[in-house]
């Protein structure tokens, strides 16, 4: 084998005819990161971790895929090349799949820590899982329940042979219904009372949440709920057989347990004045949620039995009865999680057909797949790439078909 003669970090040495500057550095005990470098593999510098300086060149060399030469001169050791590794290191983690904080935390709305929940379920630890969560979440039974479960499609598990990633939504419901029936369930530490004030307008997600945080500080936080009971569309907009409404209570009592007061029936503008609220406390929170809504959008969308698909829900939690849809034929209009729980809720209501009518195709419905999926297997059938242009009306302003 032909010996080739280098100067490596000053040294005189003898190198092999075809090797790399990796190589030949490894032979002598002069250790040069790298990334990408595999020895069963041809080399293919694409990380550019491994760059060396070499006399008489311009720029730092790849020490894995370049090869000795007769009297070249080698440095693996100064500023530069320690400044390039740095910065082809910082390019690196600013993209790449290995994320220094997982995937499915950071798609998690709220910024739930997934894997450290997971891993004090994994220990049987579940109230200090609900503990980690609640610090983002106050509502970890309700999310494993209705979550759109954006942290699963994200999660790494989808890039093996798995099919499926971990699921997520299930570990939390589980541990969320662990604590809540233990008799030493989770409760923050509440700090001393500020003397501080806190109206909050409106009894769902988001005043509950508000009131949690800020009672934790000392806050003392007041609920006003227009209707008898809270949770807002949680309770109103969700169906019961996707969302009990005992779920809801237990939550809510964990918040209240705190010291939060809800006073039920108090609508702002009707039996609360705001005059009344800015006399009473520091702060006020208007949390009322979306209330109205969304009409078809075509000429006749007004017609008598047409109904918004958030008020033909709250309608049957309102009045605790279900609307009597035998023989009947029910269209759903749109393809997101209140088209499916509408859609959903006719079929419990007795109709003969339910027809969900989505103006794209099903790859780009909104809802959530396992909702679109369940939907199908109780007899729901779908109208793709269809759009209303007109709700004729009888002259009683009924729709007729």
């Amino acid at each position: 084998m032909d010996q080739i003669n280098v100067i490596l970090n000053g040294k005189s040495v003898t190198g092999n005819a075809g090797e790399s500057i990796l190589q030949l550095a490894s032979r002598h005990g002069i250790e040069i990161p790298t990334l990408c470098n595999d020895p069963r593999l041809e080399p293919y510098s694409s990380c550019y971790v491994c760059v060396v300086e070499i006399e008489g060149m311009r720029a730092l060399q790849p020490s894995c895929s370049t090869k000795i030469a007769e009297g070249m001169k080698i440095n693996t050791e100064n500023e530069t090349v320690k400044k390039a590794r740095k910065a082809a290191i910082d390019l690196i983690v600013s993209n790449h799949y290995a994320d220094c904080a997982a995937p499915c935390k950071l798609t998690c709305p709220a910024g739930v820590d997934v894997q450290g929940y997971i891993s004090l379920i994994e220990k049987g630890q579940y109230s200090e899982a609900i503990g980690l969560i609640k610090k983002v979440n106050p509502l970890p039974a309700i999310c494993g329940r209705i979550c759109v479960r954006p942290c699963e499609v994200a999660c790494r598990r989808n890039l093996l042979d798995e099919v499926y990633g971990v699921g997520i939504d299930y570990l939390k419901r589980f541990a969320a219904d662990q604590d809540l029936a233990s008799a030493a369930k989770y409760k923050p530490e509440v700090k001393p009372a500020t003397g501080k004030k806190v109206a909050i307008i409106g009894a769902g997600p988001g005043g509950l949440s508000a009131a949690w945080f800020l009672q934790q500080e000392g806050h003392q936080c007041d609920i006003y709920e227009a209707a008898p009971a809270a949770g807002g569309w949680l309770r109103y907009g969700i169906p019961q057989y996707r969302l009990p409404n005992e779920i809801i209570d237990k939550e809510v009592a964990s918040i209240t347990e705190l010291g939060v007061n809800i006073y039920y029936n108090k609508k702002l503008g009707d039996n609360l004045s705001y005059k009344e609220l800015k006399e009473k406390y520091n702060a006020v929170i208007i949390a009322i949620g979306s209330q109205n809504g969304t009409p078809i959008g075509c000429e006749g969308d007004d017609a008598g039995n047409i109904f918004s698909g958030i008020d033909f829900l709250k309608n049957m939690e309102v009045t605790g009865k279900r609307y009597d849809f035998r023989g009947k034929t029910v269209a759903v209009i749109g393809g997101g999680n209140t088209a499916m729980d509408c859609c959903r809720s006719s079929i419990r209501c007795h109709a003969e057909k339910v027809y969900v009518i989505y103006r794209r195709t099903e790859k780009e419905m909104p809802a959530n797949p396992i909702e679109i999926h369940e939907s199908k297997l109780e007899g729901v059938e779908y109208m793709f790439l269809t759009a209303p242009k007109k709700v004729n009306k009888d002259k009683n302003g009924k729709m007729i078909r």
